[in-house]
């Protein structure tokens, strides 16, 4: 069943043509860096570090830490004035874009209807602009008035990866607090939105040029719609996006903890960020990375349950931090193992006390859906979660 809805913003509710604002983009770029500092072709320094945005990395870098540091590479300034120099640009010139763009017909029709039927609602855009200037594209597609209503919106400055990467949507995913399957993305671009939304078994629905947001509009009216779109089968190629997006999402909500948080505990029978941490760090080593080593070396084993742990888990280290970072050093321990295997492993059987006949391929699965459980978790205990 669908729960949540990812939109794409350019040209899926706000009409913003590629190549015009692409040239009105490097133009302004390169007229601020020229007025304000003298430098000349400033935005090849800004293509690059967009470049490096597209390449594979493994840091959990945001965007806008990323393109920071390369610029400050590339730029004869201090990083300071660059960071000063980026956010007088959004401030300012930024904001003559707007001539650009014009909303798309029937946009704010499209997100109320959705929030009316009770779908958690995001924005996602390709992350490579800060909140600022996100948030400003927001409401030149006039839904100004419903940022405060969006489940979730991508931005530079929270999310480590950016379209077509399937990681950005696992990370966007996780960030809202659902499954793919539970997901739809609706967008216009086949390469940006619709090939690596499927590629991690989300639904999808591509916006025409021609027909605009009035076809999905119709669909949404059809009753039982959500129901109709039936979970994808799982497949191996899901597996490393998903956990990397997972692990990006955690490290962007525990970008926003403050110090006096990690030790709070919501209410007596909740875990404060340290102990879910903990758990999903003990978790990897001692539950999932088990059972599938097991699965590898037995025949069709038989896996037990685990008690589910209490309220009082041990709070394993004073350092939430370095409790991640074990994590995930844990996690790419995981996914190193499973990226030897060859086709045929990921269907050796197993037979599991809960899920019963299971194989492989399931249980590494069930270690991507275990992680967005407590995601969500720590985004509660945060009061980060939308309603």
């Amino acid at each position: 069943m669908i729960k949540g809805v990812l939109l794409d913003l350019d040209n899926t509710l706000l009409h913003n043509p590629d190549r015009q604002w692409v040239q009105t983009f490097r133009d302004e770029w390169d007229r601020h860096f020229a007025d304000c500092f003298g430098i000349s072709g400033a935005s090849d320094a800004l293509r690059s570090a967009i470049g490096r945005l597209n390449a594979k990395r493994d840091s959990y870098l945001t965007n806008a830490e990323l393109v920071l540091d390369e610029l400050v590479c590339a730029l004869p300034l201090p990083r300071e004035e660059i960071s000063a120099a980026l956010a007088s640009f959004y401030a300012g010139p930024y904001h003559c874009f707007r001539a650009n763009t014009s909303p798309i017909a029937r946009s704010a029709d499209l997100v109320v209807d959705l929030l009316n039927q009770g779908l958690l609602v995001a924005i996602a855009t390709n992350p490579l602009f800060p909140e600022a200037a996100t948030r400003a594209r927001i409401s030149w597609a006039g839904l100004g008035d419903f940022i405060g209503e969006f489940a979730f919106i991508t931005h530079s400055e929270n999310m480590h990866f950016v379209k077509p990467d399937p990681a950005y949507f696992a990370e966007t995913v996780a960030r809202v607090g659902v499954e793919p399957d539970e997901c739809l993305v609706i967008g216009d671009s086949p390469t940006n939105d619709i090939a690596p939304a499927k590629a991690l078994g989300i639904h999808t629905w591509r916006v025409s040029d021609e027909l605009g947001l009035k076809p999905i509009l119709e669909r949404l009216q059809k009753p039982d719609w959500q129901n109709e779109l039936l979970a994808k089968e799982v497949s191996a190629s899901m597996l490393k996006p998903q956990y990397k997006g997972n692990l990006a999402a955690l490290s962007g909500l525990l970008a926003e903890v403050k110090a006096h948080q990690w030790f709070q505990r919501p209410d007596p029978e909740e875990w404060s960020i340290v102990q879910i941490l903990c758990h999903l760090w003990h978790a990897e080593t001692e539950v999932h990375q088990q059972r599938l080593r097991t699965i590898l070396t037995k025949d069709n084993p038989f896996i037990p349950a685990l008690a589910p742990p209490g309220p009082d888990i041990p709070e394993c280290h004073d350092d939430g931090v370095e409790v991640f970072e074990r994590f995930r050093r844990e996690r790419l321990v995981t996914m190193e193992m499973l990226a030897k295997l060859d086709d045929g492993d990921w269907g050796r059987p197993a037979r599991h006390s809960i899920f019963g006949l299971t194989n492989l391929l399931e249980m590494a699965y069930f270690t991507a859906q275990h992680d967005r459980l407590h995601i969500s978790q720590l985004c509660q205990t945060l009061g980060k979660c939308a309603d």
